[in-house]
This record gives C-alpha cells, sequence and structure tokens, in this order.
C-alpha cells in the first residue's frame, strides 16, 4: 500500500438524502413561522371558544359555591327553629327562656329572610337573560 501525505482538509456538508435538505439559514436567525389568513382565523376562533369555556365555567363555578353558601345559612336556620320548637316544649315560662325563645325565633327568622332574597335574587338574575333571548 502507499502512502499519500494530506494537504488541505475541506469539511464536508453531511446531509441526509432522504428528504428535503435544510434551507441555508443563519445560525443567530430565529426559525420563521408562516400561516395563511384561514389558520389565523381558525386560531383565534380556537382561542376565543377555549376563552368563554374558561369565563363560563368560573362564573358556574363561583355561581355555585355562592348558592352552596346559601344552602348552609338556610339549613342552620331551619336547625335553629328545630332547637326553638325543642325548647318550646320544655318551657318552663320564666322570663330567662321566654327571652331565649325570642332571641333565637328572631335570628332564624332573620336568617330565613335574608336568604330567600338571596335566592330570589340569583332566581331573578338567571331568569333575566332567558327572557331576553326569548323576546328578541
Amino acid at each position: 500500500m502507499t502512502a499519500r501525505a494530506v494537504k488541505t482538509v475541506s469539511p464536508f456538508d453531511f446531509r441526509a438524502d432522504f428528504g428535503p435538505q435544510p434551507e441555508d439559514a443563519a445560525p443567530d436567525e430565529p426559525a420563521r413561522v408562516s400561516f395563511t389568513g384561514e389558520e389565523v382565523a381558525g386560531l383565534i376562533a380556537q382561542v376565543r371558544a377555549e376563552t368563554l369555556a374558561e369565563v363560563a365555567q368560573r362564573q358556574a363555578a363561583s355561581e355555585a359555591e355562592r348558592l352552596a353558601v346559601l344552602a348552609r345559612d338556610l339549613r342552620a336556620a331551619l336547625g335553629e327553629i328545630v332547637q326553638v320548637m325543642s325548647q318550646i316544649e320544655a318551657v318552663q315560662f320564666d322570663p330567662v327562656t321566654e327571652a331565649r325563645l325570642r332571641a333565637s325565633v328572631e335570628a332564624a327568622a332573620g336568617r330565613i329572610i335574608h336568604g330567600q332574597a338571596d335566592l330570589f335574587e340569583t332566581l331573578a338574575e338567571t331568569a333575566a337573560p332567558t327572557l331576553k333571548e326569548g323576546t328578541t
């Protein structure tokens, strides 16, 4: 075998011959992305739909939480009424018992009235958009 001395070395661009060749781009340039008008419109519609769904979900969760608090308060009021009924059955008709009964009944009635007002407001708010949509 004969040996030859290597005088120069030149770089060789190794590329796969199996698919499209990469474009020669400067390494400092960011990759370019292009969209058609239809693609941009589709992306905007998708983002809008996802945003509206998220807003609706958060509103529903907030309303459910508010109604759960109202229901809890009404259950507490009903529990107090049951306690009052138990006290009435065991009443001795002394002034202390009478004052305690009056305070319990007034507190329960106040809670129920307040809770019902909130529930009626909620029903009116949820029914109002339905009525507006049906009339237009």
